[in-house]
């Protein structure tokens, strides 16, 4: 039982601090669960089936379209209701929360979740076998969309594969994003001609893991090398290794910025 602005709820632990940091603070834990609590959780379960019932049916009687109530959640003393909905966009729903404050009796407020916020809310584990990004890592909230277009740019054919349980693009692929963008500005463009050593190949594709591109040196697929942009940056200027290191000063490339 946890102590929350809004009242006490009953609530389950997610997320300790030796695991990582929270992404909101943490509530007080008042108690745990007494079999009193459980039964009083229970009757506010059949409450809020209730409650969404009606919100559906005032929703529909004021004309309000396009907006899906997924649950509410009761304080422990039933003088605060959380309704939770789901909508594209912004929805005035004014007029249902006053309706409902008067058939209930308490303070309701409605509350419009995301697709990531549904999801985390659920929880589950992903194809991976691990727990959802959405449901355990502060991260995947704050990160921003994700898209098939962002799964394209790298590389990623959009398959059931890179979909998530929530029906988008999972969120590993918006997290990786960044260092593939780093990546490709330092990378060459495919089939453009480049030099090494003695031999003129056309890079074909990339490798970001191994920091490198695929290099067609020859008609036959045999003929194709995975390069290290480290190596490939002695002939190239115009290519940018990740580490300094890597890149052997020459007469021609004393300045490998220009």
């Amino acid at each position: 039982m946890v102590d929350t602005e809004y009242g006490e709820f009953v609530g389950r632990v997610a997320l300790t601090p030796r695991r990582r940091e929270p992404y909101t603070e943490p509530y007080d834990i008042l108690r745990v669960v007494t079999r009193e609590d459980e039964r009083e959780e229970d009757a506010h379960r059949e409450l809020g089936r209730e409650i969404r019932k009606e919100a559906v049916k005032l929703a529909r009687d004021y004309q309000i379209g396009s907006v899906e109530f997924i649950g509410c959640d009761v304080s422990l003393d039933g003088s605060y209701i959380e309704v939770k909905y789901q909508a594209e966009g912004e929805r005035d729903l004014t007029r249902v929360r006053e309706r409902l404050e008067d058939l209930f009796n308490a303070r309701v407020e409605m509350r419009r979740f995301s697709f990531i916020e549904r999801s985390g809310d659920t929880s589950g584990c992903d194809t991976c076998g691990l727990p959802l990004c959405c449901a355990t890592w502060s991260g995947a909230r704050s990160m921003g969309p994700v898209n098939v277009r962002l799964a394209k740019q790298q590389g990623v054919t959009p398959n059931e594969k890179v979909m998530g349980c929530c029906g988008e693009v999972k969120c590993c692929m918006r997290y990786e994003h960044d260092a593939y963008k780093e990546f490709k500005e330092r990378a060459p463009f495919k089939n453009t001609v480049v030099k090494l050593d003695e031999r003129e190949g056309k890079v074909v594709d990339y490798s970001m893991v191994r920091d490198a591109v695929f290099v067609q040196f020859g008609p036959k697929r045999s003929d194709q090398e995975v390069v290290p942009l480290g190596i490939l940056a002695r002939d190239n200027p115009n290519i940018l290794p990740a580490d300094p290191e890597d890149w052997e000063i020459t007469p021609d490339s004393e300045n490998p910025d220009e």
